[in-house]
């Protein structure tokens, strides 16, 4: 499954991942949670992913702060507060990450909203990642919702899980806001 939705993700164009950035971005700063977030934790998409610069940019503009991932050689993540002047660089995993203090996983504790990627999220909420559990792992103690950010055609009615999946809350598509009942 998750090489059909990578491949797909692929076969898109860039007008295609644009639109969908930007319908993304006036869904999600619609969400009340997000809306009143002082504190958010987002990632810095890459290409083939659901944009996160024109959400990240929104959440900047009205005076949130932003933090973002970095990947720890022991499959954990720290967070950093995101700067769009610092330099990014992309890690070994080919993510892209940005110069900072690292603030630790206590970071997240401060955080109304955790936004996650995802190949796709079903309809109980589960989301289908990478595989390598770097989210889940830092998901498992927080209390703050949890959303994720997929293409339409991306939110499923059942994906694959494992009994260490954390799942979210809310998924925003370029189509709208997914509640899990």
């Amino acid at each position: 499954m998750r090489a059909e939705l990578l491949a797909r993700r692929r076969a898109m164009d860039d007008h295609e991942r644009s639109a969908a950035a930007e319908a993304i971005a006036l869904h999600a700063l619609a969400v009340p949670v997000i809306v009143r977030a002082r504190r958010v934790a987002c990632y810095l998409s890459m290409p083939a992913e659901p944009g996160t610069g024109p959400l990240i940019a929104g959440l900047l503009a009205r005076g949130a702060e932003v933090v973002v991932p970095i990947s720890r050689h022991d499959h954990t993540l720290d967070w950093v507060a995101y700067d769009p002047a610092a330099p990014v660089v992309a890690s070994s995993l080919g993510i892209r990450e940005p110069d900072g203090p690292t603030l630790g996983a206590a970071a997240l504790d401060d955080c109304a909203v955790v936004i996650v990627p995802a190949l796709a999220v079903d309809h109980e909420g589960h989301r289908l990642g990478r595989g390598a559990g770097y989210y889940d792992r830092a998901l498992t103690r927080l209390s703050a919702p949890r959303c994720a950010l997929v293409f339409t055609h991306e939110l499923l009615p059942e994906v694959p899980r494992e009994p260490h999946d954390v799942p979210v809350q809310m998924a925003v598509t370029p189509s709208g806001l997914f509640r899990v009942p």
